[in-house]
């Protein structure tokens, strides 16, 4: 994944010929972070204040993918894709991330190999704080006690973060994803500390949107887990601005001329941004889940179909019209 120009702070450094560069004695934590939850920012915003009263810099080790693609060979859906992650670190004021590749030879890696080769000589690190269930290195054997020995080796600090829980139980992305697949969106959000949302890049669709009066963004969720096919009223944010919107997701009519109506074998995420004129071809756009509004239909003709769209259109302004919200920070 290359750097995108929406990071204007945060430095992010990439892969295996990645340095420290012009970071002095970081303070450093790691995770794939999946979610960016309500634990997860625990994490981060506790590395990040760490760093600012040593008047050094915050540094964010992440991965590519979940290791369980990697050391399961099964695909995997994430709550916040590479993309959106960088994006949330980013607004808990990061200084950097370290963009890793999960591939079998990181997998590999005895922990204290890893803490030599990536915290000692190549980050230098000042100090790491770990998660309260993180584990690195080979098999998960790097815990709290051992990153504690190593670090008096080393001459590193070494810190950790205490578990958030919700609902009596602790967050975990695990939960989060569940909730999100059933569709609870307010026990996602309790969890997530802000709205289930999805960032897509705007993707060219087959058009019938704009035939009908109602173009819509057709978006590439980079395997982002989505909630469950239907009619939403969302908020979609697009270069920090927040619009009123309704999305739909699911195997959208396909109009045959003529003929019955069929339905694609792709759920896709279609969102018709209100109030809002221009091209969002191959823009990154947020969109941000409020509430179902009804399953999905199909239709035969495109006049019925039209006419339910203006009718979703007009219940989703409603049920926004209340909401005073700008960009959230995690």
């Amino acid at each position: 994944m290359r750097p995108s120009k929406v990071f204007c702070f945060m430095k992010i450094l990439q892969g295996e010929s990645a340095t420290a560069g012009g970071l002095h004695r970081p303070k450093v934590t790691l995770g794939t972070f999946d979610g960016v939850h309500l634990g997860h920012q625990r994490v981060l915003r506790h590395v990040a204040s760490w760093a600012r009263s040593s008047q050094t810099e915050s540094l964010v080790i992440t991965f590519d993918r979940k290791p369980r693609q990697v050391l399961a060979a099964q695909p995997f859906e994430q709550i916040t894709s590479l993309r959106h992650r960088l994006r949330l670190f980013e607004l808990l004021g990061l200084d950097a991330a370290l963009v890793l590749e999960f591939t079998p030879e990181i997998a590999g890696l005895e922990p204290e190999a890893f803490v030599a080769e990536w915290l000692v000589r190549r980050l230098n690190a000042g100090g790491v704080l770990l998660g309260h269930d993180t584990r690195f290195g080979r098999g998960g054997r790097g815990d709290l006690a051992l990153l504690l020995r190593l670090g008096k080796l080393h001459g590193f600090d070494v810190c950790s973060s205490e578990v958030v829980e919700a609902g009596g139980a602790p967050v975990s992305s695990t939960r989060i994803r569940e909730a999100i697949r059933r569709g609870d969106l307010d026990a996602a959000r309790g969890m997530l500390g802000r709205r289930v949302s999805l960032l897509g890049t705007v993707v060219r669709g087959a058009g019938i949107g704009r035939t009908l009066g109602f173009p819509t963004a057709n978006l590439d969720l980079h395997h982002e887990v989505r909630p469950p096919e239907g009619v939403y009223a969302t908020l979609a944010v697009i270069g920090g601005r927040v619009y009123p919107s309704a999305t739909n997701i699911g195997r959208p009519p396909t109009l045959r001329p003529g003929g019955p109506a069929y339905r694609s074998q792709t759920a896709t995420v279609e969102t018709h941004v209100l109030d809002f004129a221009g091209d969002l071809y191959g823009q990154d756009i947020e969109v941000r889940f409020v509430e179902r509004l009804r399953d999905e239909e199909s239709f035969a003709t495109a006049s019925p179909l039209a006419e339910r769209i203006g009718r979703d259109v007009v219940e989703a302004r409603r049920r926004l019209a209340a909401l005073k919200e700008a960009p959230e920070t995690p």
